[in-house]
């Protein structure tokens, strides 16, 4: 299957190094995209920057053009942050473009490509076969020895002989060790935070995006002996029916020319909903883009193409109000697809997509504004005003989606000083999965009432984003008098009840349906008014984070009130996490809208209790 892939392979691979040396090797690489060129950054001179490379030279069939280093990863040798994009300049000469793979799991029999220089001599092609025998972390892969990795590989592709597509890229012979290391294709999704080079913005703010549209675009239009899709196709085997190279190719291009997911939250909701489960991807390898859909269709027990097709019809209605014209291509298609279909097929899926309406409108639902995400503080039982354990929950659709990110494994907890340097790398994880084009993801903070003072607003992740406080005594089946108040607010005009401590439980009980409580005393003087307006039923309150006075109020009691009365004016509840934030957005550190904490604790969403955890996906 593979011996004319390989020869398009190798007429994709090209050998790079210093321009004003054309016979020097620092290593090899392959174009993905017309004009664009994946390498590993380690072949590069070592002790140089990236900006600091300069001129480089890029040889391969037919093929002898300057270059330029465009983008990189993080810079350093792990699998994850060595890759580089090298750009030739506009137009680029004709060349070939490998296929990339859009399966998930590992390939098995691979061949790898690349260059090599013999000693004393020119620089010369080079291939050698191998397996991928198993996973080094969750980009690399690891090869057999059956095969010797020369100096000057490094960089060069790595093809799946059974799938005849791309699935990786070569990294180097592993030192002291058997074989050889690659890096795989699901890497490239690191390039959606690379780091440009110079002035280089070509593939805009999110370059994975824009290089893999770029890359299925040239597939689609790609013919005669340049066309990997048709090559693939001639010697692929199947069955007559089945999800093969030219669909692949095809969808992926009418994929391209849509607008990016919201969010990777809203993709891997599409995908769950389809396949009817919720894959188990790890976090590193969780899609971004609505290509990396696609990798989940292969091998499913009613058919790939059911699968796909089914698939493609719900992106259409996710995406049909922001590009019509790309929509209505993308259907055209699959009906078409859809009529090379038995008819016992045909009715299966138009069967499973007589609700995709409703199936869109899920995916596209933001309950209560979209996904959100909480974290749980217990206090340590054996210090607990001081040390605090953490539960990072997420739902990232209604009340029944509560999951478990991550939570504290150290045995003593964490000081509360400390919880914005912990928190720091398990929230910005979460927040990357579920924050969509502008809107970031609202942070919720379950917590004791005595440490409702917290800043959590001030916090390096959260000041750009909606931030709320909730009550830790309410995990669990929310109370009915709770469930009751919240309902009340949904139907009545918001206004601000001031509750003072000596009068707060009269005040409480008597006050309207819309009624929120405002203290304008900070925590530590206001505890019990707090207490007492949970318990009884309040989900939405407000309180001064400064202005400690005790005795009568004052000016500045009166401008708090003031800001309420503005933040709740006309608004809904569920409106008024993003109000607070616009407001602390448009006004200076010195207004009251920075010295003011929320309490939104809605009760369709409780915090689980321990023994009502799901699985984390």
């Amino acid at each position: 299957m593979t011996a004319r892939l390989e020869q398009l392979a190798s007429r994709a691979t090209v050998r790079i190094g210093p321009y004003d040396a054309p016979d020097e090797l620092w290593g090899s690489g392959f174009f993905v995209a017309p004009g664009w060129v994946l390498t590993c950054a380690h072949v590069l001179p070592p002790g140089q920057d990236a900006e600091s490379v300069g001129e480089l030279r890029v040889r391969g069939h037919q093929l002898d053009a300057p270059a330029r280093l465009a983008y990189r990863l993080g810079g350093g040798t792990d699998p994850d942050q060595d890759l580089a994009l090298v750009r030739l300049p506009d137009p680029p000469p004709p060349h070939a473009c490998v296929r990339l793979t859009d399966h998930y799991d590992p390939p098995h029999r691979v061949t790898a490509l690349g260059w090599r220089t013999p000693k004393g001599g020119q620089p010369q092609s080079w291939s050698g076969h191998s397996e991928c025998n198993g996973r080094d972390g969750p980009y690399g892969l690891t090869l057999a020895p059956h095969m010797e990795i020369p100096h000057g590989a490094s960089g060069g592709p790595l093809l799946d002989r059974d799938r005849g597509v791309v699935a990786g890229i070569v990294k180097a012979r592993r030192a002291n060790k058997d074989g050889g290391l690659a890096v795989a294709v699901t890497a490239l999704r690191g390039f959606r935070a690379a780091r440009p080079v110079g002035d280089e913005d070509t593939l805009g703010a999110d370059p994975y995006a824009a290089l893999i549209r770029a890359h299925d675009l040239w597939h689609r239009r790609a013919v005669g002996g340049m066309s990997w899709v048709r090559t693939q196709s001639d010697t692929c085997r199947g069955a007559e029916r089945a999800w093969g190279p030219r669909d692949s190719a095809e969808a992926s291009a009418l994929l391209a020319a849509l607008p990016r997911p919201d969010s990777p939250a809203v993709l891997q909701r599409t995908i769950a909903l389809v396949l009817g489960y919720e894959p188990l991807w790890e976090d590193e390898l969780a899609p971004l883009d609505w290509r990396d859909g696609q990798g989940w269709v292969h091998d499913e027990p009613d058919g790939a193409d059911i699968i796909a097709l089914h698939y493609l019809l719900a992106v259409a209605h996710m995406c049909r109000d922001r590009s019509p014209d790309a929509v209505a291509a993308l259907e055209h298609w699959v009906k078409a697809r859809v009529q090379a279909l038995p008819d016992y097929l045909g009715a299966l899926l138009r069967s499973r997509t007589e609700d995709t309406d409703a199936l869109g409108a899920a995916c596209r639902a933001d309950d209560d504004q979209g996904p959100v995400v909480a974290v749980e503080l217990e206090p340590d039982p054996y210090r607990p005003g001081d040390r605090f354990h953490w539960r990072v929950w997420t739902w990232p659709d209604g009340p029944e989606t509560a999951r478990v990110l991550e939570e504290d494994a150290a045995d003593e907890g964490v000081p509360l000083t400390e919880l914005p340097e912990a928190l720091d790398e398990p929230l910005g994880r979460a927040f990357r999965r579920f924050d969509a084009q502008g809107r970031l993801t609202r942070l919720e903070l379950a917590l004791p009432v005595e440490h409702f003072g917290t800043h959590v607003h001030t916090w390096p992740l959260g000041a750009r984003r909606e931030v709320v406080l909730r009550c830790l005594k309410r995990r669990g089946e929310p109370a009915a008098v709770w469930r009751d108040r919240w309902g009340a607010l949904a139907v009545s005009d918001l206004k601000p009840l001031p509750v003072q401590p000596d009068y707060a439980q009269e005040a409480l009980a008597t006050a309207p349906p819309g009624a929120v409580p405002v203290l304008c005393r900070p925590p530590r003087q206001s505890e019990g008014p707090l207490t007492e307006a949970i318990g009884a039923g309040y989900g939405v309150a407000l309180w001064s984070l400064k202005n400690e006075h005790a005795r009568a109020c004052g000016t500045d009691c009166g401008e708090l009130y003031g800001t309420a009365a503005r933040l709740l004016d006309s608004a809904r509840a569920t409106a008024v996490p993003e109000r607070l934030r616009l407001l602390r957005e448009k006004n200076d550190e010195t207004d009251w809208t920075h010295h003011i904490a929320l309490l939104y604790d809605d009760p369709r969403r409780p915090i689980p209790l321990r023994d009502d955890v799901l699985d984390a996906p």
